[in-house]
């Protein structure tokens, strides 16, 4: 076989190898998800935790995570209210409902030994304070 032949055919296995492996997917990180819950809620940490797994084409996974959200933040107003808790308390809440985002859903829907890129921070940040100052502003509006 001659050299260049070779050469060749080192360059169409290694090419084959290299397209072989899978591309690492880039999410929103566990740290940026509990952020998220402690700034603002479980609702915009679960938010990102949905969009990772719908870039992971699990949608039924992340309908589950919709799913959890919607009733723990119900059973935590609840709780709340029938306990006539401060309710600076819902920052614990919070921080409650990320570790259970992350050790429960990400760890059993993405796997916690993922290697993944870290997507910015930058453009949720940005919806979530638009979200979080309208809501404030038509809540003063309300007064």
């Amino acid at each position: 076989m001659s050299e260049q032949q070779q050469n060749s055919d080192l360059e169409s296995q290694n090419t084959e190898t290299f397209n072989s492996q899978p591309e690492i997917p880039e999410l929103y990180s566990k740290n940026l998800i509990l952020v998220f819950a402690i700034v603002f809620s479980t609702l915009f940490a679960a938010v990102l935790l949905i969009l990772n797994l719908r870039s992971l084409s699990k949608r039924n996974a992340g309908l589950q995570v919709l799913i959890f959200t919607i009733l723990y933040l119900i059973a935590t107003g609840i709780v709340i209210q029938s306990f006539n808790l401060q309710p600076g308390l819902t920052v614990i809440a919070n921080v409650i409902g990320a570790a259970i985002l992350n050790e429960y859903f990400w760890n059993k829907h993405i796997g916690s030994d993922l290697e993944y890129k870290k997507k910015g921070w930058m453009k949720p940040l940005m919806i979530a304070l638009l979200i979080a100052l309208s809501v404030f502003f038509l809540l003063m509006m309300s007064m």
